[in-house]
């Protein structure tokens, strides 16, 4: 018989909750999250629909999105991939649809569907929910001593870290031992301020192409565009923020940005 382990996810967004629902039943688990809303981000992503995935079942192609760590991901997107995520909410009963560009998206477009498929499927397997602000972690014994931000002291057999770009999550890492690659923010939307943009917030553009050229190096990514009060978002801006994220922050965000309506 395997022994009941006593688990802890640290961090209580969609990477924590799917891990947490992918551990065998038998064993007692418990997501920590410090924040009061768990899933916080999952409401708010893809404009509040919830960008699922990409209708890219192919781990050959669809690694080829990835800016950085291609070569790594080929292992594990061959054990579970963009089509098996599909599935996996198929089964709890969550449609998920393609839009024309393969973005993938719930049946009623709306993150809300995510979230209560992912707390349902959490009562249903036990899993414990805390809010819990952890300042100290160590490992004695082969056991995981964390102390919360009330001095009290939970342990457990096994820990997952499933804090994403959270500082709190690094740290606690280093203290484990880890090392911290050089980081920076990637995702995200464009500050500009330039006349063309005035007075025309909330005005889309389809299938535009971009170029950036930023720390001596070109890059160029093709899709919709919004423009915003503050500059452009949108996936195409999203795109190539990531793909340009290290040489951003090498240039202090300064950057030459061509676009291209194909109009």
């Amino acid at each position: 018989m395997t022994k009941q382990l006593d688990i802890a996810i640290i961090g209580g967004g969609a990477s924590g909750f799917f891990a947490a629902l992918n551990i065998p039943l038998g064993h007692r688990v418990s997501i920590l999250e410090e924040s009061p809303n768990f899933l916080r981000k999952v409401k708010i992503s893809g404009g509040g629909r919830c960008n699922i995935t990409h209708h890219e079942f192919d781990v050959r192609n669809f690694i080829k999105n990835y800016p950085r760590g291609q070569k790594e991901l080929i292992s594990p997107f061959h054990q579970f991939q963009a089509q098996d995520t599909v599935e996996w909410f198929e089964k709890r009963g969550v449609k998920i649809i393609a839009e024309n560009d393969g973005r993938m998206f719930p049946s009623t477009n709306s993150s809300q569907t995510i979230i209560d498929c992912f707390l349902k499927e959490a009562k249903k397997n036990n899993i414990q929910l805390q809010q819990r602000k952890i300042i100290n972690i160590k490992k004695e014994d082969e056991k995981f001593h964390l102390t919360f931000a009330n001095d009290t002291v939970q342990t457990f057999d096994r820990i997952l870290m499933a804090t994403g770009s959270s500082k709190s999550g690094y740290e606690l890492a280093k203290k484990l031992g880890h090392t911290i690659t050089p980081l920076a923010p990637s995702l995200f939307s464009f500050k500009i301020k330039h006349p063309l943009l005035k007075d025309m917030a909330g005005t889309s553009f389809k299938n535009i192409y971009l170029t950036v050229e930023v720390d001596h190096k070109k890059f160029k990514e093709r899709g919709d565009l919004l423009i915003t009060h503050w500059g452009l978002s949108g996936p195409a801006i999203l795109k190539i923020s990531a793909w340009a994220a290290r040489e951003f922050k090498q240039a202090n965000y300064k950057a030459k940005l061509t676009i291209d309506f194909g109009y």
